[in-house]
């Protein structure tokens, strides 16, 4: 019988390609094509926010960064698949805004069911982010975000009508996967709400059609001074370290918070010690007066925006 003695690289290639968990802290991969210089922690952490759709204009990435002085990573928006006609209008139309930001389009299918995103809507899909990336946008697509919340009745209006079907779930998602693979700068980013976190594992796509992993996550004036860890470790460890995928939180904010409290959440989410979770690298922030007032930048003073800006490089 002859034996081949195998190198040690050849080994532990073998481990890790039978166990995804031989991989994940080797190389905390960053997130992809973020801009260089863009708005970040002396942690590594990228910073975007979702701008107030809502304030008529008064709230842009454009006035958000002029009154940091410095430009936020990301754009997070919406667009709503209110019908199999989806064109991506309301999403498309913020090309020209992005100012030098990734692209996060969260795209709800708020009115067709799962098996309506097919090969045709996903390419309709598609086009939407081409209008991006055709202009060196890259995008995070935010396919059916909080899924495990919208998916629901009753959790979060206006819901998904696929509801909890998640085999119809999971081949919408393929659809969508297989047209952002074809899509230079296209990125799929699955990101959850931590309120049904115990039904995320239901809702999972393959990790081969995940790029980026999420969770949207806000916490409230008694919570503002938790760590990290307390809200975001446990999906953490059962979803992100795993498969060594960079992890972005998708929305978070502070709800009825004090200015101090809101910059305690910003500082727990951007200057904290992370050595325990190197795949985090980024969130967006909910900058709306939506239910509460969220906003951490605009309308501020230039001390209150000096002290958020404490945080960053």
């Amino acid at each position: 019988m002859k034996i081949t003695l195998c190198s040690a690289a050849t080994v532990l290639a073998v481990l890790s390609n039978a166990n995804p968990l031989a991989n994940t802290e080797r190389a905390a991969v960053d997130l992809p094509k973020v801009p260089a210089g863009c708005l970040t922690s002396p942690k590594g952490i990228h910073v975007g926010m979702l701008p107030d759709d809502e304030s008529g204009g008064k709230v842009s990435m454009s006035s958000l960064n002029a009154l940091i002085g410095k430009k936020l990573c990301f754009f997070g928006d919406y667009s709503h698949i209110s019908s199999t006609s989806y064109d991506g209008s309301d999403i498309t139309n913020k090309v020209g805004q992005t100012d030098d930001a990734i692209m996060v389009p969260s795209i709800m299918p708020t009115g067709v069911t799962w098996d309506q995103v097919d090969a045709n809507m996903a390419k309709k899909i598609g086009n939407a982010v081409k209008a991006f990336t055709d202009k060196n946008i890259t995008v995070y697509l935010r396919f059916a975000h909080e899924v495990n919340c919208y998916g629901k009745p009753g959790c979060a209006s206006p819901a998904y009508p696929g509801g909890t079907d998640y085999a119809g779930f999971k081949k919408a998602w393929a659809n969508v996967a297989a047209v952002c693979r074809g899509i230079d700068g296209c990125y799929m980013y699955f990101s959850p709400n931590k309120n049904g976190d115990d039904d995320i594992k239901n809702w999972l796509p393959p990790a081969s059609d995940i790029d980026i992993f999420g969770l949207d996550a806000y916490v409230q004036a008694s919570q503002s001074g938790d760590s990290w860890a307390s809200h975001f470790s446990s999906f953490y460890n059962e979803y992100v370290k795993p498969y060594g995928k960079p992890f972005m939180i998708g929305e978070t904010a502070c709800g009825g918070c004090s200015e101090a409290q809101k910059l305690a959440w910003v500082k727990t989410l951007s200057n904290r010690d992370f050595s325990s979770y190197p795949l985090y690298k980024g969130f967006m922030w909910f900058e709306y007066n939506k239910e509460s007032n969220f906003y951490v930048v605009y309308g501020h003073s230039k001390d209150e925006i000096a002290q958020f800006d404490a945080n960053f490089n």
